[in-house]
């Protein structure tokens, strides 16, 4: 065959073949290109998101599904220096869908409860207004105000990180809010759909939602522009459905001494903050149960009447301050037998404390340093500063929440040399063992004797409170101090 015959053939054959590659080629570009896209948009998508969506959905009876994802909300803050994100540090979450209920309004204090001064006591009143010189002083609220919040947060330790994972906590807690409009250690009933691990076994209810209303009233949600105020409203209302009213006051035990300082620290700082006449009531009679069952050496502990312990006595004084910060009343005589039990348990003349006698442990030291704060030892007392040195020795704990909620408030307030080390190491660490995936994206948990019993609701409470301490209380030394007791 001559050349220019081959050259022909082959000529047309490959014109002929060109013409259905073209389609092909075509075809394997468009998909090429499409596949390229998907593959930037999965990469994509797969980042670190810097807020949360919370999709809350109707428990049914079909297999539990993983109804809280971690989408984005939030629009990136503006270029800038990172202080200018300060001012708006908290990210905009949108809020859970929860379950709507109708709720009767809380009932006035004229309605519901008669006032506290006209209850019977186990003491005579004369006793109790006797003036003994004790007082807890500073470590006010006015910090949760949106601007004192943002200034407080730059200049005393926190960054716009640490409140964005507050933030995320606040979300995962508002998402298993029950019905009734409480909290449970067990957090799994609800609109959870047992979707999250590590359930707690702690029945109180009262405790569980007196907990978790803490980091919401920390955060200054208490008025009805706030994203959760429609959750603390419904929390305030279950606990004041749940006190009963008894000769020594309003009972919110419901089986231990730990829900009712808690629950009564919930009342006084919702009271205090939202001035709501009708929570005046349950929160007066909350306290005068406290005051009415203070075992004779001035301690408490799981049941009324009996012989203190540090870990119980830490949220009852604290409950006495957030009174005096509403303006309730609290007996003279109760915080100084209240005083005495720190002598009985102090060792190293205070420096350290002991759980029901005289000791070094850590969780009743950290508590015992906190409560002498607020009574009004000097920043400059040697036992203080040999307590805080045995914190700071001691270092931020990997696992319980419980010692580092209490002494994180002893090193902020004392704001000794070794604060910035121990807020950046528990600071950072909780930001990094948030959990980010799935149904429990905001939340916490680690394996410790508390956090067994309490679970993750109870963790993930405490982890916030601890992010909000640059301005859950008000400093009690230094410029930004307030000391005079109420």
């Amino acid at each position: 065959m001559a050349v220019a015959d081959r050259l022909g053939f082959r000529s047309g054959f490959h014109d002929t073949r060109f013409e259905g590659m073209s389609g092909f080629v075509v075809s394997l570009l468009f998909h090429l290109m499409l596949l390229l896209t998907l593959g930037y948009f999965v990469l994509l998508v797969g980042r670190e998101p810097s807020g949360v969506v919370i999709v809350v959905t109707e428990p049914s009876d079909d297999p539990p599904l993983a109804v809280l994802t971690g989408d984005l909300a939030v629009t990136e803050p503006p270029p800038g220096p990172w202080d200018d994100r300060l001012g708006s540090v908290e990210p905009t979450l949108i809020a859970p869908t929860v379950p709507k209920i109708v709720l009767t309004p809380i009932p006035s204090s004229s309605e519901s409860t008669p006032d506290a001064q006209h209850r019977p006591r186990s003491f005579q009143p004369r006793d109790l207004l006797l003036v003994t010189g004790s007082q807890l002083r500073g470590g006010g609220l006015e910090g949760r105000d949106p601007q004192s919040r943002a200034n407080l947060v730059r200049t005393r330790g926190g960054t716009a990180d640490s409140e964005d994972a507050m933030a995320r906590g606040l979300a995962w807690l508002a998402a298993h809010q029950r019905t009734d409009g409480s909290w449970r250690f067990d957090h799994r009933g609800g609109a959870c759909g047992n979707a999250c691990g590590n359930p707690g076994s702690v029945a109180s209810t009262t405790g569980s939602t007196g907990l978790v209303l803490l980091p919401f009233l920390g955060a200054g949600h208490t008025t009805d522009e706030s994203q959760y105020f429609d959750a603390v409203e419904r929390g305030l209302y279950y606990l004041t459905s749940r006190m009963i009213i008894g000769r020594h006051g309003g009972d919110l035990q419901e089986g231990t001494m730990y829900a009712q300082g808690i629950a009564a620290i919930a009342l006084c700082e919702a009271y205090a903050m939202m001035r709501d006449e009708s929570l005046r009531g349950p929160a007066q009679a909350a306290i005068d149960f406290i005051a009415n069952v203070q075992h004779d050496q001035g301690g408490w502990r799981y049941y009324p009447g009996q012989p203190g312990d540090t870990t119980v006595f830490g949220w009852q004084i604290m409950a006495l301050r957030s009174a005096q910060l509403a303006g309730l009343q609290v007996p003279d005589l109760v915080l100084a037998r209240a005083e005495k039990f720190l002598d009985s348990v102090q060792d190293q003349q205070g420096a350290t404390y002991g759980y029901m006698t005289p000791g070094r442990q850590p969780s009743p030291t950290a508590i015992g340093l906190l409560s002498r704060m607020y009574y009004g030892w000097q920043q400059d007392d040697p036992r203080l500063a040999d307590g805080v040195q045995y914190l700071q020795n001691l270092g931020p704990s990997r696992t319980d929440m419980y010692f580092n909620y209490y002494a994180h408030q002893v090193m902020h307030h004392y704001e000794g040399p070794g604060w910035q080390a121990w807020n950046r190491e528990l600071r950072d660490r909780l930001i990094a063992t948030q959990a980010r995936r799935g149904h429990e994206h905001g939340s916490w948990y680690f394996n410790d004797q508390h956090a067994e019993s309490g679970g993750r609701l109870y963790t993930t409470a405490m982890c916030v409170m601890i992010l909000q301490v640059y301005y859950r209380y008000m400093p009690l030394y230094g410029r930004a101090a307030v000391h005079d007791g109420l």
